[in-house]
């Protein structure tokens, strides 16, 4: 017993002793900064010194080093969340705490602020434990907070079904390299592996050994900006992003949720003068490693946002050029554009690094994908078909893939200084390099292709409004309310307009003008155009469109854009089918009404469509079929390529297929549907499901009676019809009336006479087919589901679904 007291003692006696002893601080490198830290390098440690409590700084963690993997979405260069955060202490912790500015009170009433503090959540990022005190500085061991996956790794690769990961602290360990300190902000480093099981092809293509994923993830400390940013109002109609807080300091007659827009802080030297120098301008800096002439097309496409800042009233306020050399593109203090690569083409983007309480821009930062450039170099290989008698690559194939790197550098750097993506402007002389275009290639009268068009080379006048919006200085003898409501009148009596994402890439979107990949002030107009310069080029296409040398297979890569290269004015055309031409309207303001697309618009739409699923235009040629073999060894289907049915040859309907679903999907549309009941109850001029419908299957199921591949397109188009009309005959979310109209045209078609009367004499098998499965759904017991109901707008002051309480009063 006295052994184990003994024991027990000694081992208390070396616990506290061990707590006792103080770091030997003066044997480790201490870089001082914005927060200082000491890194003992022998043992792989950092402990940072904090010496302000409860002050509030900004915390960005990001991914410096990627995965590659444009399916699994971790690039080099990924921003995370921007957070307020501060260190609190509690007894031997200090916590770095994520603050609420989601809710907010401005009040010179304490008691009122610190009620709206408390009735919502923070966060604790991390506790950590304080090694040691030296006056008023607290130093603590941050190794394993730095070693984190504080970018969410692991949580990404499993939802993208990768498979399981966790982080091997045995495999990670801190990025000397790039661990710095300077007066306004800490930039901390660390390599990052996590191990676990590969389940996904995804990942096993970009990374080495597949069950250890090594990453490098950063961690930032920022100063906050000062007080002198002046935050700008958000508008609907203005086209940028936003920042949104809860003020419940408001008072009742104004909104509680206020909004400001995201822009960068922009100042003139002369307030007073028309045309001015900004105090600091707004500069990007390109990634080195971008090769030419990439490099030199992302520095001029860059640079035109110059000219909407010049109309703005500053004088070269803003500029892009290449980055100096030892640049860290991470660090806050700079604007970015980065190449980035990946296994796979996929989507550029343009993030930023916010101040969340105001809006403020404080980093732009660009990725732009490397290997999107070869698919525009692809568009114009199929159209061009240089290669006759192994001439080499014509160079406007080169010049139309440059031309879109320069508008993508003005894309996505757009997105960086506060802009939305702007949609409707493609058909309004592509007024804005914030739209999603197609390259506009014309065909002149002896078959000659003009690519002079193809992208535009210059900032947009709608981004040149938009510019002004966001950054002219309001003169001192208006107020600012006024000065802004002024510019968006002037835009609008200009002719632009702003319409974004949700209005544009919603397959069932309505508005008639806004669409993503399209041109043309008509959409079904330019539809019928491409559907004649893609016949005539398919009708040329052949061994020309390939080097020498290279597999004959690979014809199909390239005649694939060519041959989907209306897919997107498909989209386009499908939206003017029970479309309504709309605004963002406010009340007073000097935009139109919105109204029903009109019937002769309407018509022309689906006149267009069902000519591009006409045989005539779904056929591939003939002579290409005799040209694409199978695939050779060491080149297998990919998905850059159509799926064939009868592997391992080119499926000649595939192609077909693809177009006729496409079309149907957007055509049959149950919301499309929806509102063209609706409008023709409203507007009788303007066609009805049951006329759509009709002027479908009169195409259809037209008399064809020579066997040939024609003949199995028109079969194929037939059955896929009948598919979609199920489809929507079961579809809950439409309405009973519009399920009740697809039954009934489903009967009508399984009437064998009534097929005979539309002229149709195909083979008896399909004819026989087709009525057996429209039977077969039809003979199936209704599922009695009720339709389901609309909530209606919440009416009581209390008890709303995010509160409960035992009693009310």
């Amino acid at each position: 017993m006295k052994l184990i007291l003994y024991l027990t003692t000694s081992l208390l006696f070396s616990i506290n002793l061990a707590f006792a002893q103080n770091l030997d601080l003066s044997k480790m490198s201490k870089q001082d900064g914005f927060i200082p830290f000491y890194l003992d390098e022998d043992k792989g440690k950092i402990y940072i010194e904090i010496s302000k409590l409860e002050w509030e700084f900004l915390y960005v963690n990001s991914l410096t080093a990627g995965v590659g993997s444009n399916d699994i979405g971790l690039d080099r260069g990924q921003l995370g969340n921007t957070r307020v955060v501060e260190f609190r202490k509690s007894g031997n912790k200090l916590f770095l705490v994520h603050k609420n500015y989601d809710f907010r009170a401005y009040s010179d009433n304490p008691a009122e602020i610190q009620s709206v503090r408390d009735a919502f959540a923070e966060s604790i990022l991390w506790g950590f434990e304080i090694t040691q005190i030296e006056g008023d500085k607290l130093i603590v061991d941050a190794t394993n907070f730095y070693l984190q996956d504080a970018h969410g790794v692991s949580e990404t690769l499993s939802r993208s079904r990768q498979g399981t990961f966790r982080t091997d602290a045995s495999r990670s360990g801190l990025y000397l390299t790039m661990t710095k300190n300077f007066p306004q902000n800490t930039e901390v480093e660390a390599t990052i592996t996590l191990t676990g099981q590969a389940t996904g092809g995804n990942l096993r293509s970009v990374t080495p050994s597949p069950d250890a994923v090594t990453v490098r993830q950063r961690h930032s400390f920022i100063q906050l900006p000062d007080d002198n940013y002046q935050p700008r109002e958000f508008d609907p109609r203005a086209g940028y992003g936003s920042i949104s807080y809860m003020d419940f300091t408001s008072p009742i007659s104004e909104p509680i949720l206020k909004k400001f827009i995201a822009r960068h802080r922009l100042e003139k030297k002369d307030p007073t003068a028309a045309m001015s120098e900004a105090v600091e301008p707004i500069v990007y800096y390109l990634d080195r490693g971008t090769p030419e002439p990439v490099a030199s097309a992302l520095i001029e496409g860059g640079n035109w946002w110059n000219q909407a800042f010049e109309a703005a009233g500053f004088i070269d306020a803003f500029r892009v050029e290449l980055a100096p050399e030892g640049m860290d593109l991470m660090d806050v203090r700079y604007n970015v554009i980065q190449w980035v690569h990946r296994s796979t083409r996929g989507w550029s983007y343009g993030a930023s690094v916010r101040d969340p309480r105001t809006g403020e821009i404080l980093k732009g930062h660009v990725s732009l994908g490397s290997l999107r450039v070869r698919q525009d170099y692809l568009i114009a290989q199929g159209l061009l078909q240089p290669f006759e008698d192994g001439a080499p690559a014509n160079p406007q194939m080169l010049e139309m893939a440059v031309a879109r790197l320069k508008q993508l550098s003005a894309h996505e750097i757009g997105h960086t200084i506060g802009l939305a993506h702007s949609y409707a402007t493609s058909a309004n002389n592509r007024s804005s390099v914030m739209d999603y275009p197609y390259p506009l290639i014309t065909e002149k009268s002896d078959g000659e292709l003009d690519f002079s068009n193809a992208y535009d080379d210059k900032i947009g006048d709608w981004d040149k409004w938009a510019i002004k919006y966001g950054y002219a200085i309001v003169p001192e003898a208006e107020e600012e309310q006024a000065f802004l409501k002024k510019t968006l009148e002037e835009t609008y009596d200009a002719g632009h307009q702003f319409i974004t994402d949700s209005d544009s890439r919603n397959p069932s979107g309505a508005h008639p003008t806004s669409h993503l990949w399209d041109n043309g002030t008509s959409a079904s107009s330019e539809l019928l155009r491409m559907l004649d310069l893609r016949a005539n080029r398919m009708k040329s296409f052949g061994l020309n469109a390939i080097p020498d040398g290279h597999p004959q297979a690979l014809l199909e890569e390239v005649f694939v854009p060519l041959y989907m290269m209306h897919r997107y004015q498909i989209e386009a055309t499908s939206k003017l089918l029970g479309g309504v031409d709309y605004r963002y309207k406010i009340k007073g303001d000097n935009q139109e009404n919105h109204g029903w697309v009109g019937p002769s618009e309407q018509t022309e739409a689906l006149d267009a469509l069902l000519l591009a699923i006409s045989p005539s235009h779904l056929k591939v040629p003939d002579h290409l079929l005799k040209l694409i073999p199978p695939r050779p060894f060491g080149y297998s289907r990919n998905r850059e390529t159509f799926v064939s049915r009868v592997n391992p040859i080119f499926d000649p309907i595939a192609p077909a297929e693809s177009i006729v679903d496409l079309t149907f999907d957007f055509l049959l549309d149950g919301t499309r549907v929806n509102r063209i009941y609706l409008q023709h109850l409203q507007q009788n001029q303007l066609f009805g499901p049951n006329d759509l419908l009709t002027k479908v299957e009169e195409q259809l199921f037209a008399n064809y009676n020579k066997e040939d591949i024609n003949l199995e397109i028109i079969l194929m188009t037939q059955s896929k019809y009948v598919d979609h009309l199920i489809e929507l005959a079961k579809n809950a979310e439409v309405s009973a009336t519009i399920r009740a109209i697809a039954r009934g045209r489903l009967r009508y078609l399984a009437d064998m006479k009534i097929l005979s009367d539309l002229g149709w004499n195909p083979s008896a098998q399909h004819k026989v087919y087709l009525g057996e499965k429209i039977n077969a759904f039809l003979n199936l017991p209704e599922e009695l589901v009720a339709q389901e109901q609309l909530k209606a707008p919440d009416g009581s002051p209390i008890g709303m679904e995010s509160m409960s309480c035992d009693f009310d009063f």
